[in-house]
């Protein structure tokens, strides 16, 4: 699926954020400046599709009180409006908007929807209106006051998909699988449950988690089942390490697995917990990227821990590889945050730059704005290219800008 706008009001740092997605989307900024709180808003609009609103909040610091916007009052709603198709080049679309909030109190929270509304787009038809009562999708969803018409719409589609739209079906099963990551490499290096290769064809491997759980299971996978994507990640891996030559594989105890790296110098064979921070999070990226089931949205914060600038640069071209596959069923739309001025020089050098966006805070709320535009309004002298033409960005200024200093 794609994402073309995406607008979140009164989560968290984010009064009233709107952006512009695109296939790559890289966000920069200062600490604290709302990065990883629109990845987290997004996350939140994800599980509205998984069940009802209670199941997005947990106890504190994870409740609905301490999530909501600072400057809000009794009043105030959490609100999302999205634009997305099941593709970048989709001739329809649909928008999306959904308000909700909290009614009271107590433990056990209970949840309001008050407004939500689905739209066809080119052709404006009102699929859904919760207000007005309009339900042109099917009449046997069993919509409740706090459950949103996708977690309905998913609910109703595992048993019954005659009477639903296709498209909405995709997009309601692929919402509900974004997730975001900052890979840790204690987690990257810990065995994993073995996964089950019993079935006659199993074609889904595990999912790398969060942290990177499930790392040595999906690696175990791939190579059992012979899957064309770890000589993917083979090659990716030997650009960076060309004494890389594959993994090798040991059970601990009767169902877990680890994973060690085979060299073809003296190191011979690494276990993975002997290995760098470095070298693990570069193979967990690789393979985040690389592998077959990962979600259609990817968020993926602070890549550059850990890596040397070239292991950055082979990243960021895998990245860039995802997000813009010649086959559309191949991508994966995808947001990086960063404080890395190498990430922001290899984005705005790159072919195209119009995907950059600053985030930092101004008057006690984010303010996302266009990289380019903080370009040409501060008027910063960029260096020559290789055509003479003033288009490069230097370290300096792209530091200066990550850390929110030429911005007004």
């Amino acid at each position: 699926m794609y994402i073309h706008n995406f607008r979140v009001r009164n989560y968290m740092i984010h009064k009233d954020t709107s952006i512009r997605l695109q296939p790559l989307s890289v966000l920069v900024g200062p600490n604290g400046g709302g990065k990883s709180a629109l990845f987290d808003a997004m996350l939140n609009f994800s599980m509205l599709s998984r069940g009802n609103i209670q199941q997005a909040f947990g106890p504190y610091p994870y409740s609905y009180i301490s999530t909501i916007y600072r400057g809000s009052n009794n009043l105030t709603r959490i609100g999302f409006e999205i634009t997305m198709s099941e593709t970048q080049a989709s001739d329809i679309s649909y928008s999306y908007e959904i308000d909700y909030a909290q009614t009271d109190n107590s433990l056990r929270a209970t949840f309001l929807i008050f407004q939500e509304k689905l739209t066809r787009k080119p052709d404006n038809k009102v699929l859904f209106d919760r207000g007005d009562g309009v339900n042109e999708i099917t009449q046997f969803l069993q919509l409740e006051n706090d459950r949103s018409l996708f977690s309905a719409l998913r609910l109703y589609s595992s048993s019954n998909h005659s009477s639903l739209d296709s498209s909405l079906v995709y997009l309601t099963q692929q919402i509900s699988r974004f997730n975001k990551f900052r890979l840790d490499p204690s987690t990257l290096s810990a065995p994993s449950r073995l996964p089950d290769l019993n079935n006659e064809q199993p074609t889904i491997p595990p999912r790398i988690g969060y942290l990177g759980e499930d790392l040595a299971a999906t690696l175990y996978f791939l190579v059992e089942t012979q899957h064309p994507s770890y000589s993917a990640i083979c090659d990716k891996i030997r650009e960076l390490v060309p004494e890389f030559d594959g993994f090798i594989f040991n059970t601990v105890g009767t169902d877990r697995v680890a994973f060690s790296i085979q060299y073809t110098d003296q190191r011979e064979s690494v276990p993975s917990v002997r290995l760098s921070s470095g070298m693990l999070i570069y193979i967990g990226l690789i393979v985040l990227v690389l592998t077959p089931n990962r979600p259609p949205v990817l968020m993926i914060e602070e890549p550059e821990n850990g890596l040397t600038p070239q292991a950055l640069k082979v990243f960021y071209q895998a990245v860039r590889s995802l997000a813009f596959n010649e086959n559309p069923e191949q991508r994966s739309q995808v947001l990086l945050s960063s404080h890395s001025p190498f990430v922001i020089c290899e984005a705005w050098n790159g072919e195209d730059r119009d995907f950059i966006y600053q985030v930092k805070v101004k008057k006690g709320q984010a303010l996302v704005r266009k990289f380019s535009t903080l370009i040409d309004e501060q008027e910063i002298h960029l260096a020559k290219d290789n055509d003479g033409q003033r288009t490069s960005l230097s370290l300096k200024n792209a530091e200066e800008i990550m850390s929110g200093y030429l911005s007004i």
